[in-house]
């Protein structure tokens, strides 16, 4: 008698496995927009809790952001590790510091202070730019380099600014050359206003002379 195997279970025919493969049943993917997504995980975070932890590195930022005269919004698009090293090193060069502080904490940072426009910029998939001095053409330089990382405004010496504006500032002279122009621009308004003066004197000066020589010929005549 022929014995039936009861244990092991008789594999698929190839041709029916791919057809089952093919029949399954596969959920449908949601493509919801990024900015409804960011939007659903900052309610969820409003719903929780206060958690003291969360409110002592709220302070720390907030205590960061008032020293600093350049804070940077950035939207990350998944920026690989190796490219976020070589942006921070480029940054490091001119003194300017990544931070990451998550959306809740921020919140709590800026909330009730001149901070509070950053309300409309902060998302799940952002980074920031600190820095003790305005160096926005600096930041603009870096960031060229870095095709993955969104600037969308930021905030220089207590001005909220947006990209276009930052822009704009960064093609402005420092200070120290701005000091130099408006200089040169005082002292040849004083050299032009004493070369007129003197110019008035010395016409006076030869007119008289002549109203003098030809009085001189008049008595010798």
């Amino acid at each position: 008698m022929k014995a039936v195997n009861t244990r092991m279970k008789k594999p698929m025919h190839i041709m029916r496995a791919k057809l089952m493969k093919l029949t399954e049943y596969e959920e449908p993917v949601v493509n919801k927009p990024m900015a409804e997504t960011c939007m659903r995980h900052v309610k969820s975070l409003e719903q929780r809790p206060e958690n003291p932890t969360e409110m002592f590195y709220a302070k720390l930022c907030r205590r960061h952001l008032d020293n600093s005269k350049l804070v940077a919004v950035f939207h990350n698009e998944g920026l690989d590790a190796e490219s976020m090293n070589r942006f921070q090193r480029r940054l490091i060069k001119h003194n300017l510091h990544v931070k990451l502080w998550g959306s809740r904490i921020l919140r709590e940072a800026i909330s009730d202070s001149k901070y509070h426009h950053f309300g409309d910029l902060i998302h799940r998939y952002n980074l920031y730019v600190t820095c003790e001095e305005p160096r926005v053409a600096e930041l603009l330089k870096a960031m060229k380099k870095t095709g993955r990382l969104h600037l969308l405004g930021g905030l220089v010496e207590d001005k909220f600014m947006s990209l276009k504006q930052m822009q704009d500032y960064a093609l402005l002279p420092s200070l120290e050359v701005a000091q130099g122009q408006l200089a040169g621009i005082l002292s040849s308004a004083v050299s032009r206003t004493h070369s007129l003066l003197q110019l008035n004197q010395q016409m006076l000066s030869v007119n008289l002379e002549q109203l003098a020589k030809g009085n001189v010929d008049k008595t010798e005549g």
